[in-house]
């Protein structure tokens, strides 16, 4: 495979990966979360139970691309030259937007899924009664990560939307 053949298939797998990462977020917090507060309590059990885990291994497959897609692309497109990263307005915006973006995955990684299992918790109680005051407080919480997580992936695709277009 040429290099530009690769080039192409990393760059198109990161934009398509990348969209998705975001497009899952923005399901989350205009589909997802609205719904939830809707719904009977039955109804909200079962998608917390159901869809949530799912919807957070999506962004662990999405996420893990996009990250990935980008790192071989900024290698190939680097030509062995990291020092690129500091050295050229390129990339500035591919170190600020690349570490953002991967940040935000380490941290979907290894906190997020601490703070799944003490949500499960609070699911399997609400489950057996719906209590006013711990729904809230679960409504509240399961908002914080999608809320910054959509602000930081915004601004991580603003820059590297910005460093695609220099070149």
């Amino acid at each position: 495979m040429m290099m530009t053949d690769l080039v192409f298939v990393l760059r198109l797998l990161h934009l398509l990966t990348g969209l998705g990462w975001v497009g899952e977020v923005l399901t989350v917090n205009f589909v997802l979360l609205p719904t939830l507060r809707r719904v009977d309590p039955q109804t909200r059990a079962q998608l917390l139970i159901l869809a949530f885990p799912l919807v957070f291994q999506l962004a662990t497959v999405l996420g893990g691309l996009a990250v990935l897609s980008g790192l071989g692309l900024f290698l190939l497109l680097a030509h062995g030259h990291p020092l690129l990263l500091v050295t050229t307005a390129w990339g500035h915006r591919i170190l600020i937007g690349g570490s953002l973006g991967g940040g935000l995955y380490l941290f979907h990684l290894f906190q997020e899924s601490r703070a799944e299992q003490s949500l499960a918790a609070e699911i399997l109680a609400l489950r057996e009664h719906d209590d006013p005051v711990r729904l809230a407080a679960l409504f509240r919480h399961l908002a914080i990560f999608p809320r910054v997580g959509l602000g930081i992936l915004l601004v991580a695709v603003g820059f590297m939307s910005a460093a695609a277009r220099l070149p």
